[in-house]
Parts: structure tokens; C-alpha cells; sequence
């Protein structure tokens, strides 16, 4: 029996320490930004700037401002076996957030967002597909209490801090054993700093760090031995990367902005994932780590947005986002590929309220893993394309 539970849990381990696939980052924030191809770290003077630049909560023209925004996601991960087939995962989510702001004097602009930065999607793999079930969710929510100073006429600063609360929920199995579920949850926190500075009446520009975070989620591991099913304490523990972001916003006319950003995010914090298993039958804890040395990418975004007499937003945006995972992790339960995201929307604005949609397209580039089976060369593939629609509503007074 004791040697079962050895073989399991290792087997089990390898198989889930990778907990997210299609990438780690998640730049669906606020819609009206979205759609301008998230390059909005030089203008943020909406509510979403307590995501983008905490400094731009100062150039919001209304006192109080409250937004809620929510995207939804098709994604399509795409796994070409060695054999020549093709696997589908198909998880379609929601993502919410909600976003408020508040200038309590002439220098002073409170704000506070709930949304998702990393994470907030998952695999779905079907048996029929691999032999056996895979399905994995995680999500990562910052609570985010921000605070901005205007300085003078030109330069902004903004502060914020970042609670998160994460959460991971893992469901598949393997012969010969039964059902295998796994449900942590935890926390984190970082800070985070921006600047907006005016260079002239219609060019400003923007600069935005968010700092890293350590990770640990704890909860429950389940397995079922034949009719038995035992339950164990897990942890699982990983580090989140510092991300900084320069943003340029050019006023072209008194209708016509233009936007352009460039983010460089330091992946490389996440070179493995912990994972813990504890109080195994005649053999305690199980330790392991899965090595994942991510590399630290750069991505560009650029966006326009007219403005018609008739208070009518027409927007549009184009994202180059490059791949952190290496060869070496990825697999079908961590597919990431460099991809351009074209975007597009529409805005309508009508007394106090305002009304945003966001439609964006997700192309990947193919990308091909070369490995070794009983000394033959193999390659296998990986794909992910997504389509998101977005809906946000702005109140200001």
C-alpha cells in the first residue's frame, strides 16, 4: 500500500505542478483601454488607471467616478501529439472588475479597483482527447486601495497597493487510480508606483511599476483509491514578477488621441513552482518543484480613439505579445505562444453615463517542441488563438 501511495503522489505531482496554461498575464482592463490595444499607461484619465497608472486618477475630469467593466473570453489551446493528433481545450470564463475614484481636494484623488492581473482562465482537456480528463482554473483578484498627488501643472504621482487573494481548482485522473481534485486558495501582496508627466498641452507620458508578489496557496488534495477516498493538506507556492510599463499619449486634434505603450515584465521570477503534500500514511510530507525558468518579454501596444460630435467613441488598437515559457515547460497544460491582438471598439457617451464594448481577436504563432521518444526525434505542437467581447459602464458626478 505504501509503495501505491509513493507512485501516486509522484505521478500526481509531476502531473499538476504547472498550474496555468495560456499564459500568465492577463491585460483585459478596463474596456475602454482594451480596445485601445491596452496602450493607456500614457492617458489613463479613466478609472482603470488605478491598473494602468495610479498617477493618471489626478486628470479625470469629475469629482467621483465609478466603472464596471466585464470581458468574455473564448480561448482555444491547440496540442498536436507527436502522433499527428490534435487536441482542443475550450474553457470559456467571465471576467469581472469594478473600479471607483474620488478627488477629495484640488491635489488628492482616492481611488479602489477589484480585478484580475494574472491568471482568470484555464484548461479544459477532454478524455476522448488525451486518454484521461484535465481540467485546471486559477485566478488571481487584487483588491487595490490607490492614491494620487498632483504635484503641479505637469507632473502627477500615484501609489497603490496590491491584495491578492488567488485561487486554484484542478480536477482529472489516472489510471489506475480514480478521480483526482485539488482546491487551494491564498494570498499575496505588492505595491505599486506610476508618474504622468505633461510635456506639452497635447503630449504626456506615463510610467508604471507594479512590484512582485509571493504566492501560497493552501488547501486540499483529494484521490480516490479504488471506492476509498482520502483527502490531504496541499501547498502549492510561486512569485509574480515586477512589471514596468512606459505609455505615450499624443493628442493629434481636439477628436483624435493616439496611444502607444511598451511593458517589460520579469517572468524570470517564476523559475519554479513548490509544491507540498503533506501527512502521507507511513511516509509524511511529499516536497517537488517544477522547474519552469521563465524568460522576461517585452510587449508593445498602440491605439487610436475619434471622438464624434454626437458623443460616440470610435477606438481601435493592435498588441504584440511575446511568449515567457520556454521549451522546456511547455506542454499541453502550459501553452504559450507569441501572439497579435487586434481590438476594436465603441463608446457612447450621454449625460452621466458612459457606455464602452470592446471586440478583440487573439492570433498565436504556432510554435513546435522537439522531443525524444526510444531514441526517435518527435515534435509536437502548440497553438492558442482567443476572441473576447467586453461591455463596461462608466458613471461620473
Amino acid at each position: 500500500m505504501r509503495q501505491k501511495i509513493s507512485f501516486y503522489f509522484f505521478s500526481f505531482l509531476f502531473l499538476n505542478t504547472i498550474l496555468f496554461a495560456g499564459g500568465w498575464n492577463n491585460t483585459l482592463i478596463g474596456c475602454r483601454a482594451v480596445s485601445m490595444g491596452g496602450a493607456f499607461t500614457g492617458l489613463a484619465d479613466d478609472p482603470s488607471a488605478i491598473f494602468y497608472n495610479p498617477a493618471g486618477l489626478i486628470y479625470q475630469r469629475n469629482n467621483f467616478n465609478f466603472s464596471i467593466d466585464g470581458f468574455y473570453i473564448w480561448p482555444t489551446h491547440e496540442y498536436t501529439m507527436s502522433s499527428g493528433l490534435k487536441a482542443q481545450s475550450k474553457f470559456n470564463n467571465p471576467l469581472p472588475q469594478i473600479f471607483f475614484s474620488y478627488r477629495t481636494g484640488p491635489k488628492i484623488t482616492l481611488g479602489f479597483g477589484v480585478y484580475v492581473p494574472y491568471a482568470g482562465g484555464g484548461v479544459d482537456w477532454k478524455k476522448e482527447d488525451l486518454g484521461y480528463p484535465f481540467k485546471s482554473v486559477m485566478g488571481i483578484v487584487s483588491y487595490t486601495p490607490t492614491l494620487a498627488y498632483q504635484v503641479d501643472d505637469k507632473l502627477s504621482l500615484g501609489l497603490n497597493l496590491n491584495f491578492y487573494s488567488g485561487t486554484l481548482t484542478l480536477n482529472t485522473e489516472m489510471p489506475p487510480f480514480g478521480p483526482m481534485n485539488e482546491e487551494e486558495s491564498g494570498s499575496g501582496f505588492s505595491a505599486g508606483f506610476g508618474l504622468m508627466y505633461h510635456l506639452s498641452e497635447k503630449i504626456r507620458i506615463g510610467l508604471s511599476v507594479r512590484g512582485p508578489a509571493k504566492i501560497k496557496l493552501t488547501g486540499k488534495t483529494s484521490v480516490n483509491f479504488d471506492s476509498l477516498r482520502v483527502n490531504f493538506d496541499s501547498e502549492t507556492f510561486f512569485r509574480l514578477p515586477w512589471d514596468f510599463e512606459v505609455g505615450f499619449a499624443y493628442r493629434i486634434s481636439e477628436r483624435l488621441i493616439f496611444t502607444s505603450g511598451a511593458q517589460y515584465t520579469m517572468w524570470s521570477a517564476l523559475d519554479k513552482v513548490n509544491k507540498k503534500i503533506k501527512g502521507l500514511p507511513s511516509i509524511g510530507d511529499i516536497d517537488t518543484e517544477e522547474v519552469m525558468n521563465f524568460k522576461n518579454i517585452m510587449i508593445f501596444h498602440a491605439g487610436l480613439e475619434y471622438f464624434l460630435p454626437q458623443g460616440i467613441f470610435l477606438r481601435a488598437g493592435i498588441g504584440l505579445d511575446r511568449y515567457a515559457t520556454p521549451d522546456s515547460s511547455l506542454n499541453f497544460k502550459n501553452i504559450d505562444v507569441d501572439k497579435v491582438t487586434l481590438l476594436g471598439g465603441i463608446g457612447y457617451k450621454t449625460g452621466r453615463m458612459q457606455i464602452d464594448a470592446v471586440y478583440a481577436y487573439g492570433l498565436g504563432k504556432e510554435r513546435e517542441k522537439k522531443i525524444e521518444s526510444l531514441g526517435l526525434p518527435l515534435t509536437e505542437r502548440y497553438n492558442l488563438n482567443v476572441l473576447i467581447l467586453g461591455l463596461g459602464l462608466t458613471f461620473s458626478f
